[in-house]
């Protein structure tokens, strides 16, 4: 296709070479390679923010560092005996015969000059570190000091909110009817013990009454047991509340207990129940009176 372009025009053909020639680009030349698709085929200034560096993530976790002079010890450390005892001075001292022994002394007098300007230098750094901190925390003490016995501000007193001196008055007053009150208190605990020492003399007086009816020796258990584990026992306590049909068990002689409902209904004279049923006025007038003559003694009745 080019060549027939080239032929047919040839002006074409030079423009195309000058075409080739100059780039359409803001793009350096080291840059001509990138695609156009590319997001970097316009060079633009890139912002200060993305030249952000970054420091590397340390993995894991530096030791505690170890306390050189402890508290208790104080400058024991920077010590000329402390020195001596650490890197002691041999007791016979020699001439170095060669290079090497003259060498090894000379480290060795290194070693102790060194030990002892470091232990000099660490005691001063500490120093200066708990001067600075001390320093740092009575300023900041007194500026809490100061800051709270300070009196309020103008802008403060102006801009708060109205607060009652009744509200701001703290101060415990007596009750004024407190007499009444622990009168009417002492009354109330007195009711309460005359309730307990009378359903305890209630209890005492049913105990006494009931106590005709217990067991107290081995022949009159027995005879118990023989009359309640009876084969014929639920049959006669039917035929004793008028019940003459099989009985077989005390619900069928008793029923089921009663509810609040079928005690009403008791009460009123229209239970459905067959025991009702069977109870007589004046089996009914006895439980009342029972119950009435009870309430007058103060003890139980059989």
């Amino acid at each position: 296709m080019a060549t027939s372009l080239g032929a047919l025009c040839p002006r074409a053909v030079s423009r195309q070479g000058l075409t080739v020639s100059r780039t359409f680009s803001t793009m350096p030349a080291l840059l001509s390679h990138v695609p156009p698709e590319s997001p970097s085929y316009i060079r633009l200034p890139t912002p200060p923010q993305s030249e952000e560096k970054k420091l590397p993530r340390v993995r894991g976790h530096l030791p505690v560092p170890r306390e050189i002079f402890p508290r208790e010890e104080g400058n024991r450390k920077v010590q000329p005996k402390y020195i001596q005892q650490t890197a002691p001075v041999s007791r016979k001292q020699q001439d170095p015969q060669n290079e090497t022994q003259r060498w090894k002394q000379m480290m060795a007098h290194k070693r102790r000059d060194n030990l002892q300007v470091s232990l000099n230098a660490l005691w001063k750094r500490r120093n200066r570190r708990d001067e600075v901190r001390n320093a740092r925390v009575s300023k900041k003490f007194a500026e809490h000091n100061a800051a709270a016995a300070a009196p309020e501000r103008e802008d403060d007193r102006l801009t708060r909110s109205t607060v009652l001196d009744a509200i701001m008055d703290t101060t415990v007053y007596p009750d004024p009817e407190r007499f009444e009150q622990a009168e009417k208190s002492k009354l109330r605990v007195e009711a309460n013990e005359k309730a307990k020492r009378e359903a305890r003399r209630d209890s005492l007086m049913e105990l006494y009454i009931n106590a005709s009816n217990f067991i107290t020796n081995e022949a009159e258990l027995k005879a118990e047991i023989d009359t309640i584990f009876a084969e014929d026992f639920f049959k006669k306590q039917g035929q004793a509340v008028g019940r003459y049909g099989s009985a077989e068990n005390t619900w069928d002689i008793w029923g089921k207990p009663p509810t609040i409902g079928n005690m009403l209904e008791t009460t009123t004279g229209t239970s459905t129940k067959v025991v009702d049923f069977y109870e007589s006025e004046y089996d009914r007038s006895v439980k009342r009176q029972k119950r009435i003559a009870e309430e007058f003694t103060g003890g139980k009745m059989e």
